[in-house]
């Protein structure tokens, strides 16, 4: 039996976006957007336990701030497209209102490709 070659996709240049919201459903806002309108399939959403990252930490002497959930949305773009789903994510996440979170955008080494196949329905809210 003869062993079959594996194809290994190429790996594009990427930029990785997070970003800290609020847990309000503005990252399933987000998420549905950016597939939507920029085509982008490569977000993600976890629940996160956040100190200080959407409100000011305020607490007693010696003692630590009480977190608060929020939840961390992850967008991996090429590199070409960073900046401008940077500003877009700013702009539909609505970060510049109070407690509104907060971005930040990392180089990736690589990052493969991924599209859904043709004829896949939008999932529903």
């Amino acid at each position: 039996m003869e062993p079959r070659e594996r194809v290994t996709p190429p790996l594009e240049p990427s930029r990785r976006i997070l970003a800290v919201l609020p847990d309000d459903g503005t990252d399933r806002h987000l998420i549905g957007a950016l597939r939507r309108d920029r085509g982008i399939t490569r977000a993600d959403s976890v629940s996160v336990r956040a100190v200080g990252a959407l409100q000011e930490a305020k607490t007693r002497r010696g003692r630590l701030p009480e977190p608060v959930l929020a939840r961390l949305v992850t967008v991996v773009v090429p590199e070409a497209d960073a900046d401008e789903v940077f500003d877009y994510v700013h702009a539909v996440a609505r970060i510049d209102r109070p407690g509104g979170g907060m971005m930040l955008m990392d180089r990736l080494l690589g990052a493969t490709p991924y599209a859904l196949p043709p004829g896949i329905g939008e999932e529903a809210d």
